[in-house]
């Protein structure tokens, strides 16, 4: 049985758009800034910072104490889920980007 090749760069794009633009209990623009911080982008308001920052360096050392800072913040334990998940996106789409920029790369003439 024939099985369909997948577009991964259109799947990368619709995770994208779910994680980081579609409504949900936190604000868009606090999960994007989320993301863009795991993935070694620009500091964030604290506690938000140090989480997206841990998660994008090294996901298992996230503390108790770190979450519970942004439990707390974030309103409820949905929220700091949502905000969790855009680092753990936001890190792991800038991984596979540049996977890819490096396979295009390679398949250069």
């Amino acid at each position: 049985m024939p099985t369909e090749k997948a577009d991964h760069r259109a799947l990368a794009a619709r995770l994208e758009q779910r994680v980081f633009a579609e409504p949900a209990e936190t604000p868009p623009q606090l999960r994007q800034d989320m993301g863009r911080r795991a993935a070694g982008g620009p500091p964030i308001a604290p506690p938000y910072d140090d989480l997206a920052r841990q998660i994008g360096a090294a996901a298992y050392r996230v503390t108790d104490a770190q979450m519970a800072a942004v439990r707390q913040l974030a309103g409820s334990d949905r929220a700091a889920f949502e905000l969790v998940a855009a680092a753990a996106v936001g890190a792991a789409l800038e991984r596979w980007k540049a996977g890819l920029a490096a396979i295009d790369e390679a398949s250069l003439p």
